[in-house]
């Protein structure tokens, strides 16, 4: 059968039936009714559902039936499916295939799950930012660390109950005056790109504006402007 994977014999017997206008190839009309049953049956599985596929071909055709329109019965048919060692293996290489893909849907829809709570969990709490900061940023801890950071949470939570991130930019900068310019600039632009990507773009804006300059570039741009 044309694109279906399967060799079929099929045997049985067919009668006319007393009618004016009789078929004048009843044995055709009778193969056609049965193929046509083999035919829908194997087209919803696959080779490796041959004996299933014949169990269900048999069911239907093992008791005598009419063809619709035609004076013809098909008193019964019995059909034997057998398959390929190759339509096999590329079967089981299909549904492999396919249960990959639903894994990486699957696995990319949980990514997607933690990402959207960790969003929202970020968002309903300023001081996680900045614990996601120091944890980013290692380097940048020091034995003042942990005293700093129990400050921001307990100033965080009087003026930012909202998520002002602004503000809590500027308690950060003072409670983390012994950085160096390096390490608050860079807690600056990480709390500003975190504002950003979670749609407070105007806030990021601000936050950004609390950058500090190098006084190296600052020297070198005084330099340059003088006439």
């Amino acid at each position: 059968m044309p694109g279906h994977p399967f060799t079929l014999t099929l045997s049985g017997a067919w009668e006319e039936l007393p009618s004016p206008y009789p078929h004048h190839n009843p044995g055709a009309a009778a193969s056609y009714h049965a193929l046509t049953v083999v035919r829908n049956v194997t087209s919803t599985l696959t080779p490796a559902d041959t004996v299933l596929a014949a169990a269900r071909i048999n069911t239907l055709l093992g008791q005598p039936s009419d063809i619709p329109g035609i004076p013809v019965r098909l008193t019964w048919a019995h059909a034997d499916l057998t398959t390929g060692a190759e339509a096999l293996s590329a079967t089981t290489r299909h549904q492999r295939h396919q249960h990959e893909q639903e894994q990486r849907r699957a696995e990319q829809a949980l990514h997607l799950e933690t990402a959207r709570a960790f969003q929202t969990t970020v968002m309903s709490d300023p001081s996680l930012a900045l614990a996601y900061w120091y944890a980013t940023a290692p380097h940048t801890v020091d034995k003042d660390t942990l005293t700093r950071l129990e400050e921001v949470h307990s100033q965080a939570s009087a003026y930012a109950p909202q998520g002002r991130w602004a503000l809590l930019a500027r308690l950060l900068h003072t409670f983390t005056s012994d950085l160096t310019t390096d390490a608050k600039n860079h807690l600056i632009n990480t709390m500003a790109t975190l504002t950003d990507r979670y749609g407070q773009p105007d806030i990021a804006i601000e936050i950004r504006s609390l950058h500090i300059p190098d006084p190296a570039e600052e020297q070198v741009s005084s330099q340059q402007s003088t006439p």
